[in-house]
């Protein structure tokens, strides 16, 4: 879920028209004396006075003209920012789990931690329907495990319950830096057949756990924060990876309605968790990665670097393609929330401009390809 703001030109315009008012009573001060028309029973100025309001006026209607323009500058200006801001962890987020399906790939570790909890393992020789029904069961498992934490997280935060829920997040945090983090070293030690012992091993994974859980739930500099921030989310993006092809996709489409419903619709979770926040104007205990007054949740980093990933385990285009594709989404999601002024979600633009360009190269621009490399012909 992405959230943001933008100053208005009102202000400005407001100071004019304060401008334009002084001007005008030193304009009439400072003028030749006033005329009493006995005909007319009015006051009337003499032309100096009048040449000087006009004057006024041709100056302040200038300033108005060029306020606004000032202001859309700034407001470009601030938007590009803003953008840019989010586009630079987003990448590097995903060009991280990138690198790791790349190395680890060929590791005899081969199912994550999720696996576990899916219904339906899929195996090659299973017919179509037979993987999209069992693909099904795994995205359904999947979304009632996002929609009962996230109601469990919305009824603490109603309730005042703010240092359970910090309690939750700081010990999840510690988990997974702990145990995807040393899983993750073991693996690459293990692949480059490193040199490393057992206590220096559990000495490095130890503090690098601990300082995780303390800069990211506490005062910490803003560099350390989004980096351990950043690898939160290629660590749990990395192990999503692991699921069954037909089960990611799947749940990436289910995550994307989701997201849709949770934030758009008047009785949704994360709207409600919004909306209690601004009411009682405290921020809402989460991951969230903020930067120029954006925030953007890390389930939106994980699931976008999940996508690249299943993306890498096909071909360099396809990847390349996927990439880009999340990469506009969001610009297109930070252009509608500069417009629109309100939290929108993150994810469906994004998920869905990646998912057509990854099957569309899949079916098309990679077995193309794949000839033009056999025939030895290059574009």
């Amino acid at each position: 879920m992405a959230d943001g703001g933008w100053s208005s030109p009102y202000r400005r315009m407001e100071q004019t028209a304060g401008i334009e008012q002084l001007e005008n009573r030193r304009l009439l001060d400072a003028g030749s004396s006033s005329v009493l028309d006995p005909d007319a029973s009015a006051i009337t100025t003499s032309p100096t006075v009048e040449l000087g309001l006009a004057a006024a006026r041709a100056a302040t209607q200038a300033q108005q003209t060029a306020a606004p323009a000032e202001d859309e500058t700034e407001s470009d200006v601030d938007l590009f920012v803003q953008v840019d801001s989010l586009l630079k962890p987003v990448s590097m987020t995903m060009a991280m789990v990138i690198a790791l399906v790349g190395v680890l790939n060929a590791s005899p570790i081969a199912a994550g931690a999720f696996s576990t909890m899916m219904v339906y393992e899929e195996h090659t020789d299973d017919s179509t329907g037979t993987k999209l029904q069992g693909s099904l069961k795994n995205a359904l498992i999947f979304i009632a495990l996002i929609v009962g934490v996230t109601s469990l997280l919305f009824l603490l935060y109603k309730f005042h319950c703010t240092k359970i829920i910090y309690a939750w997040l700081i010990s999840s945090v510690g988990m997974l830096l702990g145990s995807f983090g040393g899983l993750v070293a073991y693996m690459i030690i293990e692949r480059f057949d490193l040199a490393m012992d057992y206590i220096s091993s559990v000495f490095f994974l130890w503090n690098f756990a601990v300082v995780g859980m303390r800069v990211v739930f506490w005062p910490a500099p803003a560099v350390v924060k989004r980096g351990y921030l950043v690898i939160v989310s290629v660590l749990l993006a990395w192990s999503l990876t692991k699921l069954p092809e037909w089960t990611t996709w799947t749940i990436l489409a289910a995550v994307s309605v989701w997201d849709l419903i949770a934030v758009l619709t008047p009785r949704g979770p994360l709207k409600a968790l919004v909306e209690e926040s601004q009411r009682r104007n405290e921020p809402i205990p989460g991951l969230v990665y903020e930067a120029d007054d954006v925030k953007l949740g890390l389930g939106d980093f994980v699931f976008y670097s999940v996508l690249v990933g299943r993306a890498a385990l096909s071909d360099v285009t396809t990847v390349v393609v996927c990439f880009i594709a999340i990469l506009m989404g969001l610009g297109m999601t930070l252009l509608l929330l500069a417009i629109y002024q309100k939290a929108l979600p993150a994810l469906p633009i994004s998920i869905a401009l990646a998912m057509v360009c990854y099957f569309t190269c899949s079916a098309l621009v990679t077995p193309m390809v794949a000839l033009l490399n056999a025939n030895g012909s290059f574009i």
